[in-house]
């Protein structure tokens, strides 16, 4: 038996390196994992007659089953010598342990092998669920189900197996097929050879035998061949250039193994009834002799219908030796077959050479297979092993690769420009708050309504009614089925659903989860989207695909009808936004990066903070996104959601509002750096402040003072507490009409009293760094002047809307979201509540909410698109934002004796002086933290964005905790230690103090 790989077949998107690796490891596999030897011979001198006939039979074993059954198999082992297993149902731990036990009890080492053609998770419960072959035969890269191979051969090797009975190489050509269907890469004899191909080497290549079946091609039929015989009525010549195509192709590039389908082919056996399993014309005529095929011949399950309901136990046995089989799969008496075997032996019927033979062929593949030198596998640990994270990005990958976009009009997807799309989105069927619309809410904000599998006719006109406020809408279907007789799951109430929407006005984009011939029933939408599976990575990759998050070139395996044929799909080049990966995609590791869990959750538990939301990004993938603790102590808390909850940004708005706006508005020449402020705010004409300039705003060496207790000359007696009347009012009236808090509104003269109190404040003759909020207060009125429009309004316009901040805004409190926002504080002093939803600085609450230097509340996700936008050189979601001159400008250094940037914090690195990052940051990191205990950081060496939000201010201010134990900068640190290497490791200055004094 030869397995190797000759070099006639180059599948499409395989480069010639990947091909060349491949083919040497099909030669090493020929040359040392199935070398040529004695055993075989020593063995077979050794072997008595029941012995080899034993040899035949591959027995079921379900390690899910009870006591009887494994002595059933224990009996069969000692009284009747069977020559392997084929391993059902059960879990990775038991079978481990079965197959030690049955190897050890076997004179000759037990041939296991396993349906597994997807991954042992076919089999076996607690094992990692790749996609299945419709799935993979969406996929371009055909390196991917090479990889897919490799991994599959592994895990049955971890639990005990040597035999994989896949790849199916049966080109799924009939839509009506019940069996095969899903388990086929699909209609295209080319591209199911490829795929078929590429699975087959990575197995091989990895020490498991691959078997293709099911021979001579199983798919195109109606009947399913596990409850009848189906009959293929198709020419000699349709078989050679259609069905025979793959397996042909596998045959000459060395598979281990084909397993014989039960089917009734007229052009091959003209005998009425016979499967072909049991004719010598299929499987010694055309696969041995004429198909030149010398590795094992497995028959499929002999106790299915397709062959048991017109042929007795033990008799089909006979039939498919004679008819050329070497191993008989899932004989129904292996009593009764051995008899009849030794019976035919003895009278002449079965020659001896011929038994010898096949014996020879079953353990000479197992020498090959490592049998000989077989040892005891470990137990524990084999559902992790099969769920290790090698594996859960291969799955990632794959469902990644395989979306498909069957029809894009004008090019809709991805969505650009979000801010002229209010999106709805509709579920048929599953559950809530689906992988799928989780994913897509990261994006931008969306409506969701849910609908039952088959909606009523009350259900789809309430939600039509709804979609009048709506642009966009994204239908997902899932919960479908890959069964033709059930329409695949897509139904009435769905196809009348569909046709509404389609004829509304709306731009509609339906998701499918599930089988692509169910594009049958569709075709009239604005933009389809193709997952096959609703597998939660599928669900996530095709809302990423919707926004942006994925490049996009998957190919439908099938032809759904004339406009959705085979070969078809869409392609998206490349992403635009953010997307998702696994630590190890972007070289780190997941197992470092995972510590953040404990260091969160410890100080959770300190009390440092009543909970957090963590984003941590590299390149444009996001690769940690977590929440822990509650937005608040005790039963009143809820755990915390980084997406939904919302928290009050303080000093970090100093950034991602005020200094975004003034590089904007700098670069389009509307302020600039060194001109006297007097110029932007003429009120200051005649004070101590108008002189001052924009650049010494931003490098906080303007003279001014840091920040002022503005609030608490607004008391009529500070010592008892008393608020003065003629500010304030525990209830909306008259002229108190200005928000501070849910029990506090104030008089709009007291913002300007405010505003006249800064303009008054001390301007020091001096140019050395102080930190001052008056500053920037003084900065976002400027932007106000110029704009002629709110510092929110215009930030707002040029950024959050566009780039799908949604959940980003001042004043939530203000429009009905404070029950989104973590408290801040629970003030007993001068707001007397929790202040939620309300800006915790007391200065910005004076001036309305809405201020330079605080008042900003957003989520992990959305700074994220803030933040790579600026690490992107100032592009996202395929716009631009800023220059890249000017974010390069505004983010290094300015002085040469201070870190600060233009408004941006900058790491130390300075002997004696403190650093607000990790120590190991490149001196290219900029970023800014703010009072209420959170963190944004950009650090462009390293392609990483950083994002800690919590309110450790709750219930006091006075908590320092999150400070003194530098909990922001030791979450960083792991960060760069997960990282292949840290790039600044080896210049970290011992004497430099990591930590911040106040923010």
């Amino acid at each position: 038996m030869k397995l190797f790989i000759k070099p006639l077949f180059l599948p499409k998107r395989l480069s010639p390196i990947v091909f060349c690796v491949v083919l040497c490891l099909g030669q090493l596999f020929a040359q040392s994992n199935f070398p040529s030897g004695n055993w075989a011979d020593s063995v077979m001198n050794t072997l008595s007659i029941e012995q080899k006939i034993g040899q035949l039979f591959m027995v079921p074993a379900y390690s899910n089953k009870d006591e009887a059954h494994r002595q059933y198999i224990h009996r069969l082992i000692a009284d009747y010598h069977i020559g392997g297993l084929i391993f059902m149902q059960g879990t990775p731990e038991r079978q481990v342990s079965w197959a030690n036990e049955f190897q050890a009890a076997a004179r000759i080492p037990l041939l296991m092998s396993q349906d597994a053609e997807w991954g042992p998770s076919m089999r076996l419960k607690k094992a990692l669920k790749f996609p299945k072959n419709m799935t993979l035969g969406a996929i371009r890269d055909d390196s991917l189900i090479y990889e897919f191979g490799a991994e599959v051969a592994y895990q049955c090797k971890r639990v005990g197996v040597q035999v994989n009975f896949a790849p199916v190489m049966d080109v799924n050509n009939n839509p009506l097929n019940p069996v095969i269907n899903y388990r086929s890469f699909g209609e295209n004899k080319y591209n199911v050879a490829r795929k078929g191909l590429m699975m087959m080497h990575g197995m091989q290549n990895n020490g498991v035998m691959a078997c293709a079946k099911h021979f001579p091609g199983h798919g195109d039929t109606d009947t399913d061949s596990h409850l009848a015989l189906p009959i293929i009525p198709h020419s000699r010549e349709r078989l050679d250039t259609l069905e025979l195509y793959p397996f042909q192709q596998a045959i000459r590039q060395g598979v281990g193994s084909v397993m014989i389908a039960h089917l009734n082919i007229p052009s091959l056996d003209p005998t009425p009834k016979k499967a072909s399993t049991l004719s010598g014309a299929v499987v010694t005529d055309l696969l041995r002799d004429k198909m030149h095929f010398s590795g094992l011949i497995f028959t499929d399950a002999l106790n299915m219908k397709g062959v048991s309901a017109f042929n007795k136990p033990g008799e089909v046995d006979m039939a498919a030796f004679e008819a050329g089989n070497d191993v008989l799969l899932f004989p129904q008496d292996v009593p009764k077959a051995m008899g009849l075997f030794k019976q035919a032996v003895v009278k002449g019927k079965l020659p001896l050479a011929e038994l010898n033979n096949r014996v020879h062929r079953i353990l000479q593949a197992k020498y090959q297979l490592g049998l000989d030198t077989l040892g005891r596998l470990p137990v524990e640990g084999s559902s992790q092993d099969l769920n290790r994270i090698e594996a859960q990005l291969l799955r990632k990958k794959l469902y990644e690769a395989a979306i498909t976009l069957p029809k894009n009009d004008s090019n809709l997807l991805p969505l650009q420009q979000l801010e002229a799309h209010n999106i709805a989105y509709i579920q048929v069927g599953g559950k809530p708050e689906s992988p799928f619309v989780k994913r897509l809410r990261t994006y931008t904000q969306v409506k969701p309504f849910y609908l039952s599998g088959n909606p009523a006719e009350t259900e789809r006109a309430e939600v039509m009614r709804s979609m009048m406020a709506y642009t966009t809408v994204v239908v997902n279907l899932i919960d479908l089925t890959y069964k033709a007789k059930k329409d695949y799951g897509i139904t009435p109430g769905m196809r009348q659903l569909m046709e509404n929407l389609n004829g509304s006005r709306q731009k509609v984009i339906l998701a499918v989860h599930g089988s692509p011939y169910s594009l049958k029933y569709f075709g009239h939408e604005d933009a389809i989207v193709l997952a096959y599976e609703d597998a939660p990575e599928a669900q996530e990759a095709a809302a990423s695909a919707i926004m942006g998050g994925l490049k996009v070139d998957g190919r439908m395996p099938v032809t759904a009808s004339e406009s959705f044929p085979a070969g078809s799909g869409y392609v998206i080049p490349k992403a635009i936004r953010f997307g998702f990966a696994l630590p190890e995609e972007v070289k780190m590791q997941g197992s470092i990066l995972n510590r953040i869990d404990s260091l969160a959750e410890l100080y959770v538990r300190k009390k440092a903070m009543p909970g957090c939301a963590i984003l941590v990004a590299r390149g444009d993938q996001i690769v940690y996104h977590k929440g822990f603790g509650k937005t608040r102590p005790g039963k009143l808390g809820r755990p915390i959601d980084p997406y939904q909850h919302t928290y009050d940004m303080a000093s970090v708005t100093k950034v991602a509002a005020t200094t975004m706006s003034v590089m904007k508005l700098v670069e389009e020449g509307y302020l600039q750096l060194d001109v006297p402020i007097e110029t932007y705010l003429p009120e200051l004409a005649g004070t101590d402040k108008a002189s001052l300039t924009l650049r010494r705003l931003l490098q906080h060496n303007a003279g001014l003072i840091g920040w002022k207790p503005f609030y608490m000359d607004t008391y009529s007696d500070p010592r008892r507490g008393v608020l003065n009347k003629q500010y304030y009012s525990s209830t909306r009236r008259d002229s108190f009409q200005i928000q501070l808090s849910a029990k506090l509104f104030c008089t709009p003269s007291l913002t300007d009293t405010v505003w006249k109190w800064v303009k008054e404040t001390e301007v020091r003759d001096t140019r050395r760094v102080r930190y001052s909020d008056i500053g920037l207060i003084l900065t976002g009125k400027i932007i106000e002047s110029v704009t002629h429009s709110g510092l929110d309004q215009y930030v707002s316009y040029h950024f959050y809307r566009p780039l799908g901040m949604n959940q980003t805004s001042f004043n939530p409190g203000l429009q009905g979201k404070a029950a989104n926002c973590p408290p801040t504080e629970l003030d007993n002093n001068w707001r007397r509540c929790a202040v939620q939803g309300f800006v915790h600085d007391q200065a910005s609450s004076l001036l309305g909410g809405i201020a330079g230097h605080a008042g900003l509340f957003s989520n992990v996700y959305d700074l994220a698109k803030l933040m790579m936008m600026a690490k992107n050189r100032g592009t996202y979601g395929g716009e631009r934002y800023l220059q890249p001159v000017t974010l390069s400008y505004f983010t290094q250094k300015q002085l040469s004796y201070n870190r600060k940037g233009l408004g941006w914090d900058k790491p130390e690195f300075v002997s004696g002086k403190s650093s607000p990052v990790s120590a190991y940051c490149s001196k290219d990191t900029y970023g800014h933290t703010g009072f209420t205990g959170t963190s944004v950081w950009v650090d462009p060496a390293a392609d990483m964005v950083f994002i800690f939000l919590s309110n450790r201010t709750f219930p006091s201010s006075r908590n320092r905790l999150l400070l003194r134990e530098n909990v922001r900068i030791k979450i960083m640190d792991q960060i760069y230690e997960a990282m292949v290497r840290p790039q600044n490791l080896d210049k970290v200055p011992k004497n430099v103090k990591v930590g911040y004094t106040r923010r």
